[in-house]
Formats: C-alpha cells, structure tokens, sequence
C-alpha cells in the first residue's frame, strides 16, 4: 500500500518535511518514490504539487492524517478534509469553560444584588404600609405636653380660686 508521508530532513533543531510517496513498510526517509512537495514548520511555509497528491490518492495511495491537515489548511479543499478527524484542543476547552464559569458567576451575582434590592423594595413598602396615616390621630410627647400644661393651668386656676376666698375671710377676722 502506497503511504503519501512527511520524511524529515534538515539539522538538529531545524527540522524541515518533504511530502513523499513511499511504500508503507518502508521508512520515510529511505526509500521513497516520489517527492511530490515539502513543509518548513518553522517558517509555517509549504509547498506542494496537490494536483499530483489528488492523482496518487485516485489510484489507492493514502496520505497521513498529518498531511492531509497540512494539505487541507494550505489549499482549504475538502477533498483532505475526509482523510483526518477534526479535534478540539483542549487548551481551548479549558479557556472556554473558564471564561463561562466566570461569566456565570457574575451573573449569579447580579441575581443576588437584584433579589436583595427587591427584598428591601418589599420591606420598605411593607413599612410604609404599617406607618398611621395623616387622618389617624397619634398623641405625640409634645401634645401630651400641651395637654398636661392646660391640666396644670386648671389645677393652679383651681387652687387660686380655693386660696381667695380664704384670704377674704382672714382679712375680716
């Protein structure tokens, strides 16, 4: 079976792929067919023949799972795209659910606020409620002062009264 594969080249630490039609049992590196294009990871830059690589996969060869990525995201065609299985990092995953746990959070809180303003809103209408109104007639201290001073006028008027006559009759004694 014909394998359409990375072979790696280049020095240490400067890695760099030819794209290569080689039999599967064989090494990548020796032994291949066909150089049908090549990828410099650390240039992210790629050169291939896809019209050569779409005839070699017509007549039974199949590419790799990493060549098919690089093939599909250097031409966008969905040809390749049948030859891998798309994942989600889950680096991404991560950041995502973070991102909802915080957004959640906050949420939550602003309900906590507006349930606890609306709580003071009842109890405050509550209150209002129980206050007397204007037409009901509430003694306050200082009416009951009022009240107690015409008490004491009358009491005092009383006394003078009562004292009058008994200075009259220790004037005529």
């Amino acid at each position: 079976m014909l394998k359409i594969r990375l072979a790696r080249h280049g020095r240490k630490k400067l890695p760099f792929y030819r794209i290569v039609l080689t039999e599967h049992t064989k090494p990548a590196k020796a032994g291949y067919k066909l150089v049908l294009g090549w990828f410099n990871p650390l240039a992210h830059t790629m050169e291939a023949d896809v019209s050569a690589i779409k005839e070699w996969i017509s007549k039974w060869a199949q590419p790799t799972e990493r060549v098919a990525k690089l093939l599909f995201a250097d031409t966008k065609d969905d040809f390749f795209k049948k030859y891998f299985v798309e994942r989600e990092s889950t680096k991404g995953k991560e950041i995502e659910a973070q991102k909802k746990a915080e957004a959640e959070a906050k949420a939550q809180e602003l309900r906590e606020k507006q349930e606890a303003a609306k709580a003071a809103a009842e109890e405050a209408a509550k209150t209002e409620e129980t206050k007397p109104e204007a037409t009901d007639v509430v003694e306050t201290p200082a009416d009951a002062i009022v009240e107690n001073k015409e008490d004491l006028v009358e009491e005092k008027n009383k006394e003078i009264s009562e004292e009058e006559p008994k200075e009259s009759e220790e004037k005529g004694e």
